[in-house]
C-alpha cells in the first residue's frame, strides 16, 4: 500500500513539472493590427476580461483591416514607424498577414503588450 501511493505520488509530481514546463514555454507568437487604408496602425477595440487571448475579443474600429503579426522576440526591435513604413505595412497586408514580411531589412513585428508587459 505505502509503495502504490508512493509511486502515485511520484506520477502526481512529475505531471505536474510537465504542466509547468509546457506552461513556461507557451507564449503568444502571433496577434493582430488594424491598418487603416494608409498603412497606419489604429488601436482594435478590446474586452480582454473575457479570456487570455485578446485577439479572440476585439475587434478593428472603422475602415481598418485586422492583420495578422508576428509578436517580436525577446529584444527584436520593430521597425521604425515613418510614412514609409506605413506604405509597405500596407502594400504588405495585403494578404491579411504581415507573418514572414520585412521593411528595410527588419523583421516586421509588434510588441508583446499582452497585460501591460513589453518584450
Amino acid at each position: 500500500m505505502r509503495k502504490l501511493m508512493l509511486a502515485a505520488a511520484i506520477g502526481l509530481l512529475g505531471m505536474t513539472g510537465a504542466t509547468a514546463v509546457a506552461t513556461a514555454e507557451t507564449r503568444q507568437t502571433t496577434t493582430f493590427v488594424c491598418l487603416d487604408t494608409g498603412g497606419q496602425n489604429r488601436g482594435a477595440i478590446c474586452d480582454r476580461a473575457l479570456n487570455g487571448r485578446p485577439d479572440d475579443f476585439c475587434r478593428c474600429p472603422g475602415n481598418t483591416d485586422k492583420v495578422r503579426i508576428s509578436v517580436c522576440e525577446e529584444g527584436q526591435i520593430p521597425p521604425s514607424q515613418s510614412a514609409a513604413y506605413e506604405r509597405a505595412a500596407h502594400q504588405l497586408s495585403s494578404d491579411g498577414s504581415l507573418i514572414g514580411d520585412e521593411f528595410e531589412g527588419k523583421a516586421i513585428c509588434a510588441r508583446d503588450t499582452l497585460n501591460g508587459r513589453t518584450r
